[in-house]
């Protein structure tokens, strides 16, 4: 999604020392020659954390101020949702951190650890997808490479990025030139019948020779990936993680949407990761003597030593220090029973707070965590204090 004007693509370019060409012959994806590695069908009431992790703010905690595209949204978790069999990122007009507009973005990614909770190899991934139709706007989903280079180097695939009123279906490639900047080509489609505001399947598949890119099953472009004979791998052969995100304005998005437009919600039924072949066979473990588990207690309960303000719309939360904790957990909002809060892990016990409301009080509130088998075991809550933010 990272694009700073709009360029005509080449149908031919230079990747390494492989050439990226269009495909000749469009085919359909044959999903009786793979089988299923992951899947997120979105059942129950509350997104996945072993799979997914929401990103908040405006990108500054990420060293991407507006994400890197001049998005107008602060992204909040709020702004995410799973219910029905489905998950929900919704766009609002609502102010939040001087931000006109809020939204939800989503990853397989873990800030903490800074691991893919979810890592996607060679073959196929698709999603089914209701997308709104606005000046605006900017829904996509994508993916960023693993390999934990700065972007472009890294590489991003956008399998289906969708802006303003167009109607048609866009796939983007990114990798790095020989001087290291952004390179990127692009194509649409837009068949008979398309329209992006009704359920349609988006798709990428990649075999380590091209990658290939679908709606509704069917190939509408295609380029190609060969590592190159020195050696030298393509970056967009390397294993990336996925990304679900709704942004309001930005680069490509045109503007902002018209008033009383929003809100407006991007719907996903399902995201699922195919490999090609038959499933590994599985095998049948040894039988191990029975060992009583370990009862792990919950953190104590954390206290509040100091909260105070600071110039420049801060907040600064000062914890007493619990022993034998991964981290605490703080959460702040301008009501004081949490409606619309925002809230971050950290793993020290002091955190400053960024990009609050002038002239507006806040509450804070805060517990600790434990790791458990890779999940978090939280401890009860603080008691809640509040501050002022004055200018």
């Amino acid at each position: 999604m990272k694009k700073l004007i709009l360029l005509v693509a080449t149908l031919i370019f230079t990747l390494g020392m492989s050439a990226i060409v269009m495909a000749e012959t469009p085919s359909s994806i044959d999903y009786n020659n793979m089988h299923i590695k992951w899947s997120d069908e979105f059942e129950g009431d509350a997104l996945n954390q072993n799979y997914w992790e929401c990103q908040t703010g405006d990108g500054s905690d990420y060293g991407v101020w507006r994400w890197g595209n001049n998005e107008l949204q602060w992204y909040r978790e709020q702004n995410v949702s799973v219910a029905n069999g489905m998950l929900a990122i919704t766009a609002k007009e609502e102010n939040r951190a001087g931000y006109s507009y809020t939204s939800g973005r989503i990853r397989t990614w873990d800030k903490e650890s800074n691991t893919p909770k979810v890592s996607v190899g060679l073959g196929y991934l698709e999603a089914k997808i209701k997308i709104p139709s606005s000046k605006g706007i900017w829904p996509a989903f994508w993916m960023l490479g693993n390999n934990g280079l700065t972007w472009p180097a890294c590489g991003e695939i956008d399998i289906e990025e969708s802006f303003n009123n167009q109607k048609y279906a866009q796939a983007t490639i990114h990798f790095p030139d020989a001087n290291g900047a952004d390179k990127y080509l692009w194509r649409q489609s837009n068949p008979s019948g398309y329209d992006k505001t009704d359920w349609n399947t988006y798709g990428v598949y990649r075999d380590g020779e091209g990658i290939s890119f679908y709606l509704n099953g069917n190939e509408y472009a295609y380029w190609a990936t060969k590592d190159d004979n020195v050696g030298k791998k393509s970056v967009l052969n390397d294993d990336y993680h996925i990304l679900l995100n709704f942004a309001v304005g930005g680069n490509l998005a045109g503007g902002t949407p018209p008033a009383g437009t929003l809100p407006l919600t991007m719907y996903v039924d399902y995201v699922r990761y195919y490999q090609d072949g038959a499933p590994t066979p599985t095998v049948k473990p040894t039988v191990k003597p029975t060992v009583k588990p370990t009862t792990v207690s919950k953190p104590a309960k954390v206290k509040i030593k100091s909260l105070k303000y600071k110039k420049k719309r801060k907040l600064i939360v000062t914890l007493k220090k619990i022993k034998g904790v991964a981290g605490y957990q703080v959460r702040w909002c301008d009501s004081k029973s949490f409606d619309g809060y925002e809230q971050k892990n950290t793993k020290k016990p002091k955190l400053t707070i960024k990009g609050l409301d002038k002239n507006t009080k806040y509450w804070v509130k805060a517990r600790a965590y434990k790791k458990v088998n890779g999940t978090k075991l939280y401890g009860k809550w603080s008691a809640k204090k509040s501050k002022k933010v004055k200018k």
